[in-house]
Parts: C-alpha cells; structure tokens; sequence
C-alpha cells in the first residue's frame, strides 16, 4: 500500500485508501437513495399523459352527448310541427291557420339554429379525435419508455447494491489494518462532514475549507510524524510537497 502519496505516513496512506472507498460508497448511497424518486418521476409522467388523454376523451364523449341532446331536439320539433300542419288541414278558422303557420315557421327557424350547432359540433369531434389519436400515440410511447426506464433502473439498483456489498467488505478488510486512533479520529470526521476527512495541503491551504495554514503546521505535515489537522474545519491534513510561504526557512 506504501507509494500511494510520496512523503505521507503509512497510516494517513491507509485512511487515504479507505477514503476513496467511503467517498464511493457515499456516491452510491446518494444515488440509491434517488432511486424511489426516479420510480415516482416516471409514474407522474405516465399519469400526466393518461390525464390528458382521458380529458380529451371526456370532451369528446360531452360533445357527442351535446350533439345527440341537439339532434333528439330537432327530432322533438319536427314532430311538433307536423301536427300543427295536421291541424291547419283541419282547421278552417283562418286566424288560428296563420297562428299555427306562425308556430311552424319559428319551429323551422329554431331547426336551423341547432343544425348550426350540430355542424359545429361535428367539426368539433373531429378535432378531438385527431387529438386523441395523436395523444394516444403520445401515451404509448411514454408508457414504452418508462417500462425501459424501469427495466433500467432495476439493473442499476441491483448493480449498486452489488458495490456497496463489494466496497464495505473491502473497508471492513482495509480498516481491519489501521491504527485504531486514526481510523477513530477520521471515522469521527467522515460522519461529520460527509464528504471528505483527510485533504492534502495546497499551496499551504487547507484542502477542505481552504484556510492559510501557519508554518509551523505545515511544517509538522510534511514530517508526517504525527496526525496534523486543520484548525479550522478540523480535516486532517498531508503534506503533497507543493508550499510557498513569505518565510521559507520556517519549514527547515
């Protein structure tokens, strides 16, 4: 495992190793964890598209019951106005014919009108039609996709998991090998910063939070005697051999 970072303690090397396990063993973790949020995502589209489809076929099924109300009413009003033509015949007032030729011709007028109304309703299932087949189409293929994306999902989630078996074994092997004080020093930091707990010094800055470490620690790094750490985030720190200081015979 020696060689892993020139200059850095055998034990910081070890923690290093073990870093680079927990750093993934976080990643997957975090993506497992988005998994039930991915399976939501992709029913809420299939639903979204199946509400829009039922919609239009709602519309449809209201424009054609609107339709058929109009056709029984012109129906209706037919047959009214061949009885008021049945009893013109018989009828031999001429004051109450012309009454009943005036009642015949509003009836006609108002067959007109909802004739009108049935054209446009016509056109109007028509459209809904088309609509619904080009939406059905939509449907389809939103519910192909998301049976792939399910079919997928399946396979990552189980190769996940898989990993994350692998990488704790792996950790469990590695930690088995460290000094119990490091590994419970950076145990301590991992949970608590969830990101990284040992970080290289760049520069003289801390690698984590960035802070312009004082010589003196620097200095103590690069001996890599001891475990030095940041004084302000609190990650422990290894020396990479990159420093520029204002007074460079402080790290002799």
């Amino acid at each position: 495992m020696a060689g892993i970072v020139e200059g850095v303690s055998p034990e910081i090397e070890k923690l290093l190793v073990i870093q680079d396990r927990d750093k993934r063993l976080i990643q997957l973790e975090h993506q497992l964890a988005r998994i039930p949020v991915e399976r939501v995502e992709i029913e809420e589209r299939a639903k979204a598209a199946t509400s829009r489809l039922e919609e239009l076929k709602l519309k449809a099924k209201l424009t054609e019951a609107e339709r058929k109300q109009l056709e029984n009413d012109v129906g209706s009003k037919r047959t009214q106005i061949d009885k008021w033509r049945s009893q013109q015949v018989l009828t031999k007032k001429n004051e109450e014919y012309q009454a009943l030729a005036h009642e015949v011709s509003n009836a006609e007028k108002e067959i007109f009108k909802i004739e009108d109304k049935e054209l446009d309703l016509m056109d109007r299932s028509e459209k809904l039609a088309a609509e619904i087949k080009a939406e059905q189409k939509v449907l389809d293929e939103v519910n192909a996709q998301a049976q792939r994306q399910k079919e997928t999902i399946v396979k990552r989630e189980s190769a996940m998991k898989e990993e994350i078996e692998k990488l704790k074994a792996e950790r469990v092997t590695l930690a088995a090998g460290v000094d119990e004080s490091y590994l419970s020093r950076y145990e301590r930091i991992m949970r608590h910063r969830q990101d990284v707990a040992i970080v290289p010094l760049q520069h003289g800055n801390c690698g984590g939070c960035h802070l312009q470490m004082p010589p003196q620690v620097v200095h103590l790094a690069k001996r890599s005697e001891e475990m030095v750490t940041c004084e302000q985030c609190g990650r422990i720190l290894y020396w990479t051999g990159e420093y520029e200081a204002a007074s460079p015979t402080a790290l002799r």
